[in-house]
């Protein structure tokens, strides 16, 4: 099992405490030890690897701006060996360096990362390979995967995350033209990595929204040619955040907010007339969706509070702009703000474990 990352004066406050529940015999000794054993210290970026870091961007950046500007009057043949030198030369440098200088070895894989990516391109524009750029972070995506598993490192897969994104925006998979199936694969090996290496959360919710992303492309792909698809692709992804919401306690964290994002986002859609082929069919999904989050809010989530603000400042804003004046309507919307704050901070005092 991988251990909980937690800020250093976190862990300090933590050891302190068992060593005081050991002293009053609350706790044994190898008790206290198996507990400690489930913490680790967040690692921070220290002010060594950042300047190692932007070092190494700033040499790529210097590196490729060179090749671009001098591209025309070099041989086909220097052009690809120049690249492949230069690419396995940052990899065998920060291999060579990293048992003695593990940060610089790091920035220097780094640096190997963006010459790779900026090769794609660079000899697929040499060989005239045509076909969509996006399709060139795809393959970025899939060359570094390796080794951000190698170096069990964050920042590079973190990178892979988002080259697949933007792969995924191409305007085939956008457009309803095809569906990637490879994608989901793609999607299993990033977790499983983030998994392995501690699972960074930034990485894990970009993942999500890769998910999001890939079935959004399925929907438009199956509804191709279907009349007022918003409501079917609204009901979808509220049955997403949902099922999210309702997996608290064995899902990630991360997936469960991103669930309450999702709902509400799918909520704020279909509460809109427009959104459905029947004009009244907003006005009965957005009663009982305002009951639904009532409930979760009972259950003691703080998020569907401001779900909750949000949905009713939504129909406020709705009906009162054409009845009233607009400096009522701000004044009275300042109020309902307000009003949300307050009862905000009030359940936030109250403490204990169901407002936590």
């Amino acid at each position: 099992m991988s251990k909980r990352l937690v800020k250093k004066h976190e862990l300090q406050f933590l050891k302190r405490e068992l060593q005081y529940l050991q002293e009053a015999d609350v706790l044994t000794v190898e008790k206290s030890k198996e507990i400690q054993d489930l913490y680790g210290e967040e690692k921070r970026l220290s002010f060594t690897k950042t300047l190692l870091y932007v070092g190494s961007i700033l040499i790529g950046a210097g590196i490729l701006s060179f090749v671009a500007s001098n591209w025309a009057e070099m041989g086909k043949l220097f052009k690809f060996l120049f690249i492949l030198t230069l690419l396995i030369g940052c990899n065998l440098t920060g291999y060579l360096m990293e048992k003695h200088f593990p940060k610089t070895a790091k920035s220097f894989y780094y640096l190997g990362v963006i010459v790779f990516g900026a090769g794609i391109f660079l000899i697929g524009q040499m060989f005239h390979l045509g076909g969509d750029f996006r399709s060139a972070f795809y393959w970025w995506s899939l060359g570094i995967m390796p080794l951000a598993w190698v170096l069990k490192d964050k920042w590079i897969l973190l990178a892979a995350s988002i080259f697949m994104a933007i792969y995924i925006g191409d305007g085939a998979f956008i457009g309803g033209e095809m569906i990637n199936f490879w994608v989901i694969l793609w999607l299993i090996a990033i977790y499983l990595i983030n998994d392995q290496i501690g699972f960074f959360r930034v990485t894990g919710f970009v993942l999500g929204i890769l998910s999001l992303q890939f079935i959004w492309t399925v929907l438009i792909y199956f509804t191709d040619g279907i009349q007022e698809v918003e409501y079917i692709y609204g009901l979808v992804y509220l049955a997403i955040g949902v099922v999210l919401i309702l997996f608290q306690g064995k899902i990630r964290e991360v997936f469960v907010f991103l669930g309450h994002l999702v709902h509400c986002g799918a909520a704020l859609l279909l509460s809109f007339e427009g959104s459905w082929p029947l004009d009244w069919a907003y006005i009965p999904f957005s009663i009982v969706y305002l009951l639904f989050v009532l409930y979760l809010i009972k259950k003691g989530s703080l998020v569907n509070i401001i779900i909750l603000c949000i949905m009713i400042f939504r129909f406020y804003i709705d009906l009162s702009l054409e009845f009233l004046d607009k400096s009522v309507v701000f004044i009275i919307g300042g109020l309902i703000l307000l009003g949300f704050g307050f009862y905000f901070e009030k359940q936030r005092k109250k403490g204990g474990s169901l407002y936590e």
